[in-house]
């Protein structure tokens, strides 16, 4: 038996095995199981997004169309950038908006069943540009509230859903922290 996340199986010995991934290691397409495939790809709209995802994810291809837009079960999550996003460089599943203020990147990353986005600040000049502290994604929800959390985040839940406690990301999981080395030129 497969599902997105498990595989259950007959050892030799006749005994029940299963498997269970932290992250979908599958998704339904079209009625069928496909195995994940994150890696990025040009679509006909001009957008960026994996080729298999258990969301349906895309990435700005550069323009007019939001930073991020993503599908799941008849709801949508679209997040703008505050200026249109130059073309992307691709690279697997990142896709890399150079300088989207002077010696800054945005890296957008697709995951699995999201996405992950990372400021790449090149310089202490740039780190010193007060725009880094001024951004702001410009969200829109189709089936969604989007609110902030008490810990300065955004979620979006189903339209009318309660208010639910929030829970701190355990960082020793891996989730919900990312960490990419810069180096910084000596002197700056």
């Amino acid at each position: 038996m497969r599902g997105e996340s498990r595989d259950v199986f007959v050892t030799p010995e006749g005994n029940l095995e299963a498997r269970e991934y932290l992250r979908p290691v599958r998704a339904r397409v079209k009625g069928a199981w496909q195995s994940v495939d994150i890696d990025l790809a040009r679509s006909a709209d001009g957008g960026v997004a994996p080729k298999v995802a258990k969301v349906d994810l895309a990435f700005s291809g550069g323009g007019d169309a939001p930073l991020v837009r993503m599908r799941k079960a008849g709801r949508e999550l679209a997040l703008s950038w505050p200026q249109k996003p130059p073309a992307p460089v691709l690279e697997r599943p990142r896709a890399t908006y150079r300088e989207v203020l002077p010696d800054v990147d945005l890296r957008m990353e697709a995951q699995e069943d999201g996405f992950t986005q990372l400021l790449v600040v090149k310089s202490a000049e740039a780190a010193a540009n007060e725009k880094l502290s001024e951004l702001r994604l410009k969200p829109a929800a189709d089936g969604l509230d989007v609110r902030e959390t008490s810990g300065g985040s955004l979620e979006a839940v189903g339209k009318g859903a309660p208010r639910r406690s929030q829970r701190r990301p355990d960082s020793r999981a891996g989730q919900g922290l990312t960490y990419i080395p810069t180096k910084v030129p000596a002197g700056n």
